[in-house]
């Protein structure tokens, strides 16, 4: 049998083998509804990623898409709009968590207003970094 994608292989098996610890952790600790759910889509989406590894035509089509210049457009597009969705819900957290220690005097606020404030500064320095990067490239 031959691999024709490596990359969904590994995928495909570490879900499989997830599943299977899961599934030896139920047998051990007994089954619940959540537990037995997330083992199940771990099998069958493994199992499914790793025929669709061993086919030539499944693999090849699955490549075709990876490189399609839309879909990759798409997923720039995405990744971009979550960055940024992501860095305005950190602020709003942020001054959330610093309105919270100056109104009511709330203790606990102080670490996660530093935790906000340290998410928030990598993700603008990853950011400009980022900018630096390609406009030296391009």
């Amino acid at each position: 049998m031959k691999i024709y994608n490596k990359n969904n292989f590994f995928l495909g098996l570490f879900f499989c083998l997830l599943g299977i610890a899961m599934l030896i952790a139920s047998i051990w600790k007994g089954f619940d509804i959540k537990g037995s759910l997330i083992m199940v889509l771990c099998l069958f989406f493994g199992i499914g990623i790793l025929i669709r590894s061993l086919s030539a035509g499944l693999s090849r089509e699955d490549k075709i898409n990876e490189l399609d210049e839309r879909n990759l457009l798409v997923k720039i597009k995405s990744r971009s709009t979550a960055f940024l969705w992501s860095e305005g819900i950190c602020f709003l957290c942020l001054l959330a968590c610093m309105l919270g220690h100056s109104v009511i005097g709330e203790v606990l606020s102080v670490p996660m207003t530093l935790a906000f404030g340290i998410m928030l500064a990598a993700m603008m320095l990853l950011e400009l970094i980022t900018v630096i990067y390609y406009n030296r490239k391009i």
